[in-house]
């Protein structure tokens, strides 16, 4: 039974990682698109992401659109936030009242890693202020470092930290639930 649990679990956790659905209200989802590929290359066999994918069917947690396309029900999204906030717990649970800026210029050259870039930032539950500027309001130094260190792209990004985000700030608390 362990291992049944361990192995759904990877698999929401990899279904939620490839439709990014952290900073996306619902989100299709194709057979033959790159999200079916992560899901893929992350290891899970096709059979076990055919018979998850029926079973989030069978839930009412997705639904046809077409043959090999679903989406997230209402029922589906409310779903996914829980499982988001379950596998995905944010880090820092007290404000100190500043923003965090990710701002980036990455070159075209090294277009897989401001992919892959941006996919971190948002699996870290940063906010999309637009393609190369992401928000968080909690410390996150260490963690963007890392990251731009693994990608080798530390030269192309800056971290600012600011007490006023502009005209989107009652968006901004109210998406982190600040």
């Amino acid at each position: 039974m362990g291992n049944k649990l361990n192995k759904s679990k990877k698999f929401i956790i990899t279904f939620l990682e490839a439709l990014d659905l952290k900073n996306t209200p619902f989100k299709m989802f194709a057979r033959e698109s790159w999200h079916y590929k992560d899901l893929r290359m992350a290891g899970i066999d096709p059979d076990v992401i055919y018979q998850n994918v029926y079973n989030l069917k069978y839930r009412g947690l997705l639904k046809d659109v077409s043959p090999g396309r679903f989406k997230l029900t209402q029922n589906g999204s409310v779903w996914a936030r829980g499982a988001i906030s379950r596998y995905f717990p944010r880090r820092y649970l007290i404000w100190d009242k500043k923003w965090r800026l990710v701002i980036f210029d990455i070159p075209q050259e090294l277009h897989l890693a401001r992919i892959k870039f941006r996919k971190k930032l948002k699996n870290l539950g940063f906010f999309m202020l637009q393609k190369s500027v992401f928000v968080l309001p909690y410390p996150c130094h260490e963690e963007i470092g890392d990251i731009c260190e693994q990608l080798d792209i530390s030269d192309y990004v800056d971290i600012i930290t600011a007490e006023d985000v502009g005209f989107k700030k009652l968006e901004l608390i109210k998406y982190f639930t600040l």
